[in-house]
């Protein structure tokens, strides 16, 4: 069920012991991050989840508002990742260019679907940026990634 609401492969091989791992071939950029650096709760997009420490727990989690999936074009659940250990997560883009931000109770608005992966703490909705809601839902246009409290989010600037 899992896999099926966050995209994910539903199936999760654990792989025990010492040795190499060879992964297939991807024409993405191979990312590991300390889950522990996130404050131990960390929310990826669609689809990024590889592998990770078998000691970090993945669940999916609904959005908090219906708007966030509906108005925004994206799915109603993420994988939500916690825990201490490292996360592998295959990006469209290149580390060197992802960009960091750190939140201190305060609020990022995004223009589009650039974050890839958001601190648990965080609050994510999707918002109207202009007057019209109206317009706004039917045309998809003035609508706004919203992230509130403290965190952190990785965006990837092209996908």
């Amino acid at each position: 069920m899992r896999g099926a609401v966050t995209k994910e492969s539903a199936i999760k091989p654990e792989y025990t012991g010492k040795g190499l791992l060879v992964l297939e071939p991807t024409y993405k950029y191979i990312i590991l991050l300390d889950v522990s650096q996130w404050d131990n709760s960390i929310v990826l997009d669609d689809g990024l989840f590889l592998a990770c420490d078998s000691g970090l727990k993945h669940k999916a989690i609904m959005r908090s508002n219906i708007s966030s999936a509906v108005a925004g074009n994206e799915g109603l659940f993420n994988l939500n990742i916690k825990g201490n250990g490292i996360l592998c997560l295959e990006s469209p883009t290149p580390y060197e260019e992802l960009i960091e931000i750190e939140l201190q109770d305060d609020v990022l608005k995004v223009d589009g679907n650039m974050a890839i992966a958001w601190s648990g703490s965080l609050d994510f909705t999707v918002e109207r940026s202009g007057k019209s809601l109206m317009g706004s839902a039917v045309s998809g246009e003035g609508l706004v990634n919203v992230y509130r409290g403290s965190g952190k989010v990785l965006l990837a600037p092209v996908g």
